[in-house]
């Protein structure tokens, strides 16, 4: 009933499976058709991820669904309905989203979101709603913690007017005995994704221990008494650098520097703008092949050093990685059940990498398949593994242990 009645501008309608959802979006559109604009020629479109999935969902329904009174032409070919209003509803596949370009568009429903290009909203289709505001729902089920989840936290922190979220889950439309069936072949997980509308993380989820609502915290302030620890990871586009403070036991990772297609020198410039003044100074940890690396003919610590970040502490090599990992971990949780790790809600990118990082297939290493994560927990991993290593008690050969 909100979603129907709020007439948010974006509506954000991850729902269980089976639940109505789609069809809520069919009668909007057709409901939209007769409505007068300033202009002769209103358009609205239906999308899903390809043209014969978006076919197979919208066509014939949105055929019968629209009033025959109201059709000037159906154009089996385009997918495309005109009315007597001068209005237009196109369905189409969004593989290749520049085909919603071009034209200006009243609103429009994307269904199964999830499954769509994460660049397809941004680069694509929000320009193209513009010209006119036109408006757009984004629905289906969750498909773990990507591009959908991203946008349904957006709209409901309540930040933007113009947004709104919408879920519910199937057990309010399904009978229980469906459900009950349904529960009997599908995982837990499986089961709360599909028919619960809740974004589940990986299986192979690396940092298993964290939760937002543990471990995101609004009011962290940087601390005038403490330096301000800048944590680099060097990879091109993103960058991602988290600043972090520790008073030896807990750490709070304050801020995140996170540039586009950049370098170390406009890194360390944009970190000297936010953190140059800083009372009890700065120091640099990171990647141990910054060292090497060169820009320039220098190494990135060497351009660090010449910006005025003299503090540089580096190991000689980088750690192992599930050794990082694990030091990461056991802050965000140890075996006492204490989490001595929180970060602000700015650290977008290092909450990404918390919920979404996974293992490669066998558990050998990280999953790097997707360009824009790991970066931000490598950058901090280097910083926590230096301060906080966790360290197995090994035999010393020298040591005799016995009498």
């Amino acid at each position: 009933m909100r979603l129907m009645t709020e007439n948010k501008r974006f509506a954000v309608v991850p729902a269980g499976r089976r639940s109505g959802k789609t069809e809520l979006a069919k009668r909007k559109l057709v409901m939209e058709l007769p409505k007068k604009k300033p202009w002769s020629d209103a358009r609205y479109f239906a999308a899903a991820p390809t043209r014969d999935q978006a076919k197979r969902i919208f066509w014939k329904d949105i055929k019968a669904l629209t009033p025959g009174k109201w059709v000037k032409k159906v154009f089996e070919t385009d997918l495309c309905i005109t009315t007597v209003f001068g209005s237009e509803l196109w369905v189409a596949g969004l593989d290749k989203p520049q085909r919603i370009e071009g034209t200006p568009w009243d609103g429009g429903v994307l269904d199964e979101y999830a499954n769509m290009r994460p660049t397809a909203w941004s680069e694509n289709i929000r320009p193209a709603l513009s010209d006119r505001g036109g408006w757009c729902w984004f629905i289906g089920v969750p498909e773990g913690l990507n591009h959908y989840k991203d946008l349904f936290d957006y709209a409901s922190s309540g930040a933007d007017p113009d947004w709104g979220a919408y879920t519910w889950k199937s057990s309010e439309i399904l009978p229980a005995d469906e459900l009950e069936s349904a529960r009997r072949v599908l995982d837990q997980r499986t089961f709360r994704q599909e028919y619960e509308a809740s974004f589940e993380g990986a299986a192979g989820r690396i940092y298993y221990a964290y939760d937002p609502k543990r471990h995101e915290n609004g009011p962290i302030r940087a601390i005038p008494t403490l330096p301000v620890l800048i944590c680099c990871d060097f990879n091109v586009d993103p960058c991602v650098w988290e600043v972090a403070q520790t008073d030896g036991r807990t750490v709070w990772v304050i801020d995140e520097i996170l540039l586009r297609n950049t370098n170390t020198v406009e890194m360390g410039k944009e970190a000297l703008s936010r953190y140059g003044g800083h009372k009890a100074g700065a120091i640099i940890y990171g990647d141990a092949a910054g060292m090497n690396r060169s820009t320039a003919g220098k190494s990135d610590y060497a351009l660090l050093y010449e910006l005025g970040f003299r503090d540089q502490r580096i190991k000689k090599a980088n750690p192992n990685v599930k050794d990082r990992i694990n030091a990461l971990n056991a802050m965000l949780e140890n075996t006492a059940g204490e989490a001595r790790l929180f970060h602000h809600p700015r650290c977008t990118a290092l909450r990404k990498d918390f919920e979404a990082v996974e293992w490669r297939e066998g558990g050998r290493d990280i999953n790097k398949s997707n360009p824009l994560l790991t970066h931000a927990t490598d950058a901090l991993g280097y910083f926590m593994e230096y301060e906080f290593p966790l360290r197995a008690v090994r035999f010393d050969p020298g040591k005799r242990f016995y009498k």
